[in-house]
């Protein structure tokens, strides 16, 4: 639960206007979806079509009655096929659209209203997992609300540490206090805020867990705290 709202910093704003660009515009998304519907409608007709050869041989078969491609029902059930093809590729696509958010329509909608939903943690206890190759870290903070008793776990990654000459003043500096800023209606994370005293006893660990189960950024997860060493770092 949030506990306030405020207006966007300068930074968070041009952050959620350079995520903006990289959205699709509206015409590309409804280009994408009457792209879906003619495909759909193509596969189901084809599925239509071969469901009619194959039930008008077996009705031929067994009722000595043709109803195939070639007979007179066909100028009623080619029609009908269309139709009822065209009906479930239409209903697809309303179903996509409904279904699967408009995210340029949310980011400006949270540039327009320009304000920032904010929570504040206790940080605890902090892991961090170094990776070998460009020496990337990534932490996991186990966090207390203001307003909640329960325990949370926030997955972030600090990218200035990648760098192959990283710059002190831009690497996550973790404190005991944390301020997460999200955008209402995206929910895009538009800052973190660290605050408070420096917490400088946090356990390292190697990253051995392959790329693909990395956790996604600015997540939160699921497991428990002590099992971060076996599902990320499995040497330790």
């Amino acid at each position: 639960m949030f506990d306030n709202s405020r207006n966007f910093t300068k930074q968070e704003q041009e952050y959620l206007q350079k995520a903006l660009n990289s959205l699709p515009v509206p015409r590309k998304r409804h280009l994408k979806a009457a792209l879906n519907t003619a495909v759909f409608w193509i596969f189901s007709l084809t599925a239509f079509c071969i469901a009619w050869f194959i039930g008008s041989l077996i009705i031929s078969a067994i009722f000595t009655v043709d109803i195939g491609i070639s007979s007179e029902y066909a100028k009623f059930l080619f029609p009908l096929l269309i139709l009822l093809a065209a009906f479930l590729a239409i209903n697809s696509t309303k179903r996509w659209l409904a279904e699967s958010p408009n995210e340029y329509a949310l980011v400006t909608a949270d540039l327009k209203q320009q304000k920032a939903l904010t929570e504040c943690y206790q940080v605890l206890a902090v892991k961090c997992f170094k990776e070998p190759e460009h020496n990337g870290l990534l932490y996991f903070l186990l966090l207390k609300s203001e307003t909640d008793s329960a325990h949370k776990i926030r997955a972030m990654y600090d990218y200035e540490s990648q760098n192959d000459k990283p710059d002190d003043d831009l690497l996550l500096s973790i404190t005991n206090a944390l301020t997460i800023c999200i955008a209402p209606h995206s929910k895009i994370v538009v800052s973190n805020n660290f605050h408070g005293e420096a917490i400088t006893n946090i356990i390292h660990f190697q990253l051995t867990a392959p790329p693909s189960s990395w956790p996604k950024p600015d997540s939160w997860q699921n497991f428990h705290w002590d099992q971060l060493q076996a599902i990320y770092s499995n040497k330790n």
